[in-house]
């Protein structure tokens, strides 16, 4: 209930910087830990756009693989819940597109979740967290950004990636409202036709 509250409160202080009209499901949750994953042992996690934690709540029960686990929101209440609720993780009250100046050593790679409302936000915001995003995954070896949205789902989540990445589309969960697309950008394998993305 308090969840639901917190969301509902969240819309009203920013509604432009909440991309939904109810909180991501459980079954959405669990498709991006699913592909979060995918991710060989070790490494950073981070989450940016994390809200009132319902796609958190589902990374930090896969972290302990992991080296180190940080989530990113810039709404300040929503943040103070954060770190009641995950104490293990590093939880920073600042905006995503301050996300690739986060200190990593150069060795590990960056699974990145984003859960920033990429289409609804105001364009030039939304262009300087894509910059951010893409900056942190290209500095890191064998990193990717794992992104959902709510448009049609043959739509990629942002256009001007740079040359040798492309979208890759892992699920589309119908049982989530409005129903959603899980995208992972991942380099392009070395055997694939460059020229596809």
């Amino acid at each position: 209930m308090r969840h639901g509250l917190a969301f509902a409160l969240g819309c009203l202080r920013n509604p432009r910087h909440i991309g939904a009209i109810a909180p991501a499901s459980r079954a959405l949750a669990r498709a991006i830990a699913s592909e979060v994953s995918r991710t060989e042992t070790g490494g950073v996690l981070i989450e940016v756009g994390a809200g009132t934690g319902a796609i958190t709540r589902e990374l930090a029960a896969s972290s302990a693989a992991l080296d180190r686990f940080v989530v990113i929101e810039r709404d300040p209440d929503f943040a103070r819940m954060l770190r009641r609720a995950f104490p293990l993780a590093e939880v920073l009250n600042h905006c995503a597109s301050l996300v690739d100046s986060i200190p990593i050593d150069v060795r590990q790679p960056v699974t990145l979740v984003s859960s920033l409302p990429l289409l609804s936000m105001p364009r030039e915001e939304a262009r300087r967290c894509e910059h951010a995003m893409l900056a942190l995954i290209g500095r890191q070896p064998g990193s990717r950004l794992i992104q959902y949205t709510y448009a049609a789902p043959h739509l990629r989540p942002f256009h001007g990636i740079p040359p040798g990445w492309h979208w890759r589309r892992s699920a589309s969960v119908w049982a989530n409202l409005p129903p959603a697309t899980v995208w992972a950008l991942e380099r392009v394998p070395s055997l694939t036709f460059l020229g596809v993305h």
